[in-house]
């Protein structure tokens, strides 16, 4: 997506902690118009104003399903929820939206159907490849900290 010219952050388990926060942040202030995420954003994350969720690899429980579309359409918003699905996929997709209560619409699509698009809401990519912006970590200032004494000048502690 990037090379494309999609602003795009990417969330999964191989990142550290600060690198998700750092990326999480990002998609949150519009710097990122997409975000690629493995389950590890599924839960407890919450973004407002997510318009489109995207199942590339759709999950086998219910539960997760839910979760992972529940990031669209918060508060009463509007939103789509796309899986994505091959036809011998088809009836393990229906079982699962049933059982999460979810009626879908299947709709045949290709790579760059007009359809797809209408229902993602997808724009040409620029074509520019995406640069994600280095966040510089803040300096701590120094601040009126003494050196630090050698160890021959530190004090002992008596036995």
């Amino acid at each position: 997506l990037a090379h494309a010219g999609v602003s795009v952050g990417a969330l999964h388990g191989g990142k550290t902690q600060a690198v998700r926060t750092r990326t999480l942040a990002l998609f949150k202030d519009s710097v990122n118009a997409a975000l690629v995420a493995t389950d590890v954003a599924a839960r407890g994350i919450h973004v407002d104003g997510i318009s489109l969720v995207v199942h590339v690899d759709a999950p086998t429980d219910h539960k997760d399903y839910l979760h992972r579309a529940g990031r669209t359409a918060r508060a009463g918003e509007a939103g789509t929820v796309v899986t994505i699905a091959t036809t011998k996929q088809q009836k393990s997709i229906g079982g699962l939206t049933s059982r999460a209560g979810v009626t879908p619409k299947f709709v045949g699509v290709t790579p760059l159907s007009t359809e797809l698009m209408k229902i993602t809401g997808a724009q040409e990519p620029s074509g520019i490849p995406y640069i994600v912006p280095i966040v510089e970590k803040s300096v701590r200032s120094g601040g009126n900290k003494r050196p630090r004494p050698n160890s021959s000048q530190r004090r002992r502690r008596p036995h």
